[in-house]
């Protein structure tokens, strides 16, 4: 009697590969698979070394959730997706973040002896996962978005306010027309009814998502205006209702989040634009004059 072997894994080994995958299904899964995936996807270190169990609960959902997740894109188990987060965590370089975390302060130091040190190694942490979490493309497609806009319209509420407001000012250096919307005196729906497809949106937040923000987004797209997102998830709607969407992940040191990576996107969309409007366009030949036949 001869025993079958057990069906072979056709998930995608490479992260990137699965991390599109996800996106590109993401709409079609059942709620909990979503919440199960947006969790992973979000918290890529954690899916790599957590347990399932661990991973089900931070999601909101059952372990049978995250297994029928593996299994719908092609893994035998839970444990063969996981490995693909593993791997992806194996091989970056150890970031200062997970160095953070994983000491304690020296022995015998003051509540704030250490703190500046924590403050500048959580926010090199950021810088890295910045870098790692944008590809060029991604960054030139944002670029050519605001190159080719009329006029800029910049959204960021709570958190995002201040890095909103930086934007904006980075903006106005570059001579383009930049505006901040914020629903002063209630007014964001008359502020966005400005708005043409001509222009784009510039939609920052993170989990939670500001309601009012989401819901600029929403009205915009339905209009036919382009969005750049500047977002945490690449599976929230605010990133699937979105034209571009760069991924930053601010670290969270003490229970305050530094906007360190936040400004510095900024900072690189601002001299980006600059430096494409500074290129010269190539001209068109001159035409000859009409004359009057001889």
């Amino acid at each position: 009697m001869t025993t079958s072997s057990p069906p072979a894994a056709t998930g995608p080994t490479d992260f990137d590969r699965l991390k599109e995958q996800i996106a590109e299904r993401f709409e079609k899964l059942p709620t909990r698979l979503q919440a199960s995936a947006r969790y992973l996807i979000d918290h890529p270190n954690d899916a790599a070394i957590e347990t399932v169990k661990f991973l089900a609960a931070a999601a909101g959902v059952q372990p049978s959730a995250m297994v029928r997740l593996a299994q719908s894109f092609g893994y035998t188990g839970f444990s063969e997706m996981q490995a693909v987060f593993r791997a992806a965590l194996v091989a970056q370089t150890q970031s200062y973040g997970e160095r953070m975390r994983g000491r304690s302060m020296a022995q015998g130091d003051t509540a704030t002896r250490g703190l500046l040190r924590l403050l500048c190694e959580g926010s090199m942490a950021s810088l890295q996962s910045l870098h790692q979490a944008n590809d060029e493309a991604s960054f030139e497609a944002a670029i050519a978005l605001l190159a080719q806009a009329r006029g800029i319209y910049v959204i960021g509420l709570r958190r995002a306010w201040p890095i909103a407001t930086y934007l904006v000012y980075l903006l106005a250096r570059t001579q383009r027309s930049a505006r901040l919307l914020g629903g002063i005196g209630g007014m964001l729906q008359d502020e966005l009814a400005t708005m043409e497809p001509t222009d784009v949106l510039v939609a920052i937040s993170f989990q939670p998502f500001h309601e009012d923000t989401v819901g600029a987004v929403e009205r915009a797209r339905a209009r036919g205006i382009p969005v750049l997102a500047l977002t945490d998830s690449s599976l929230s709607s605010l990133a699937r209702n979105a034209t571009v969407v760069l991924e930053v992940r601010d670290a969270d040191i003490m229970s305050i989040r530094s906007v360190a990576a936040s400004m510095v996107l900024c900072h690189g969309l601002a001299v980006g634009l600059a430096m494409a409007e500074s290129t010269p366009k190539p001209r068109r030949p001159a035409k000859a004059p009409r004359g009057r036949a001889s």
